[in-house]
């Protein structure tokens, strides 16, 4: 009887965590879709284009939305695996949707090219696949398909560094954007560079609650904290200055469209 209380009350605290991810994600993403929205459209109209800014507004937000929706549904205690072994497979369904959204926000403001993009994103879902079957309790083969998730990871970071800091770094780069794609690009890698961590401390729990290094709860927390860090500090730094998103990148179309038409 003792161990079911003290199990509940751990799941109590979970989900407590995960409601107020989602509060803090929900308000996030009315933060970035209504924030200074007439400064937007008015630098859009000065720019010679209706799109640039409200983009990245408009996928910031729906960033965010999922990553509510994820978390409020964690929180009413769906996704979770049922059995002995404590899984939350949920949030995964929250990354693969995204993650790749995430990437998309910082392809746009580089001026990647569509093919490039492509790319990010094909092995950004299927590092989250394999992530996902590594994690698993009822898969086998965890570390094998970690590693292929890792692999995928550098690739992704490699890609990501190669490409937008190439862009960043061209002397026709405006020195403002240059410093926020830096910016971004750095929050991104060093954010998600955390969650292998976290994933091998989940697996020590998974294997061995008793001898594991850290709790089921601090893992809950770890992850909670790095999504926030990884979405909506990443949102506050890309949406800061409205008129840094209209100043084009090397290749990016359409602003390039918006100067052309202009001219």
């Amino acid at each position: 009887f003792g161990s079911s209380v003290a199990e509940m009350a751990v799941l109590a605290f979970e989900q407590l965590v995960c409601f107020g991810c989602a509060a803090v994600f929900l308000c996030s993403a009315l933060v970035f879709l209504f924030k200074d929205r007439t400064k937007s459209d008015v630098a859009d109209e000065e720019f010679g284009t209706t799109v640039a800014s409200r983009r990245f507004r408009v996928i910031t937000s729906v960033i965010a939305l999922v990553a509510a929706t994820c978390y409020g549904l964690m929180g009413c205690g769906f996704g979770l695996t049922s059995g002995a072994q404590h899984f939350w497979w949920l949030r995964y369904v929250d990354w693969a949707i995204t993650t790749p959204l995430l990437l998309t926000d910082l392809a746009l403001l580089a001026g990647l090219d569509v093919w490039d993009t492509f790319a990010l994103v094909v092995a950004d879902v299927l590092m989250i696949a394999f992530g996902y079957a590594g994690a698993e309790p009822n898969f086998e083969y965890t570390w094998p398909h970690f590693g292929v998730s890792m692999a995928l990871f550098l690739l992704i970071m490699y890609l990501i560094f190669e490409g937008m800091l190439e862009h960043a770094n061209d002397p026709t780069t405006a020195d403002d954007k240059e410093a926020v794609v830096k910016q971004l690009l750095w929050l991104t890698a060093i954010t998600w560079s955390v969650y292998p961590l976290i994933f091998v401390l989940e697996q020590s729990v998974l294997s061995n609650a008793d001898d594991a290094v850290v709790s089921r709860s601090t893992v809950v927390l770890l992850y909670a904290a790095a999504d926030v860090v990884a979405k909506v500090v990443f949102g506050f730094i890309l949406l800061r200055d409205d008129t840094l998103l209209h100043v084009a990148m090397p290749t990016a179309p359409l602003e390039m469209v918006g100067i052309a038409a202009r001219a």
